[in-house]
C-alpha cells in the first residue's frame, strides 16, 4: 500500500519472479513510474477505499500486507483491515515510537521507523567504530559488531588477505545500504560494518591493527 520511494526501493530489491506484488497508489504519476519501471500489478485507488479490500484484491489469497503509504493513521487502518482478514504477515511504516508501540499493543503487525533505523545504524557506528561493539554469546562464540574507518589495517584488504584465524569468521557486510556475503575477493572499506563471530575476545589487531 502506498508506491513511494520506499516501495520503490523495495521493488527494487524483491525477486519479481518469486513473487506476485501488488502496489496500490492513488497518485496517476506514481502509478504510471511504477507500472513502467517493475513487474507488478498496479490499482488506482486509495488504501481507505472499503471497495480496494472486497473487490480489487482478493485478500484470502494474500500472505503479505505491507502499509507504506504517507500517514501513520492510513498505515494502522490497512494493517488493522489485513488482520481482519487474516493476513499471516503484516509490516506498517511509522513515524514515531508511539505509533510503534501502538502497533504492537494491538498485535497489528510489524511497525519499520526509517528514523529509528537511521539512528541505530549511526549509533552503532559511532559506538564500533574505535572500539569493537559486543553484541553478545552464542556457545563458545561472541558477536562483534566492527565498524571500519580510514586508518585500519583492514581497509582496502580483500577479506582472504586478513588471514583470520579458524575461530574469527565474518557473517555479514554491510556497506550502508546493503548486506553483503563475506566473499574471499570482497575488498573492505571505510565505513563498512562487520558482523564477526569468534572465539577470540581480542581481534582488533586483526582490523584495526
Amino acid at each position: 500500500m502506498g508506491g513511494g520511494k520506499v516501495a520503490e526501493e523495495l521493488l527494487r530489491r524483491i525477486d519479481l519472479k518469486k513473487h506476485q506484488v501488488y502496489v496500490v497508489e492513488k497518485d496517476p504519476s506514481r502509478r504510471q513510474y511504477i507500472s513502467s519501471n517493475f513487474d507488478v500489478y498496479v490499482i488506482g485507488k486509495d488504501a481507505t477505499d472499503v471497495s480496494l479490500y472486497t473487490t480489487d484484491l482478493q485478500m484470502d489469497q494474500i500472505d503479505m500486507v505491507i502499509a507504506l503509504t504517507g500517514s501513520n493513521e492510513v498505515n494502522l487502518l490497512v494493517l488493522a483491515i489485513a488482520k481482519l482478514y487474516d493476513v499471516p504477515h503484516r509490516i506498517g511504516k511509522v513515524t514515531d515510537h508511539k505509533m510503534a508501540d501502538l502497533l504492537y499493543e494491538l498485535g497489528l503487525g510489524i511497525p519499520v521507523s526509517q528514523s529509528s533505523v537511521v539512528a541505530s545504524i549511526i549509533n552503532n557506528y559511532l559506538e564500533s567504530v574505535t572500539n569493537l561493539l559486543y553484541l553478545g554469546s552464542i556457545g563458545d562464540y561472541n558477536l562483534f559488531l566492527i565498524s571500519l574507518s580510514e586508518t585500519d589495517i583492514a581497509v582496502k584488504s580483500k577479506i582472504k588477505e586478513l588471514n583470520l584465524p579458524e575461530d574469527i569468521k565474518i557473517l555479514l557486510v554491510f556497506d550502508g545500504r546493503d548486506y553483503k556475503p563475506p566473499m574471499d575477493d570482497l575488498e573492505l572499506q571505510p565505513g563498512y560494518q562487520l558482523l564477526v563471530l569468534s572465539r577470540i575476545r581480542e581481534i582488533e589487531k586483526y582490523f584495526k591493527g
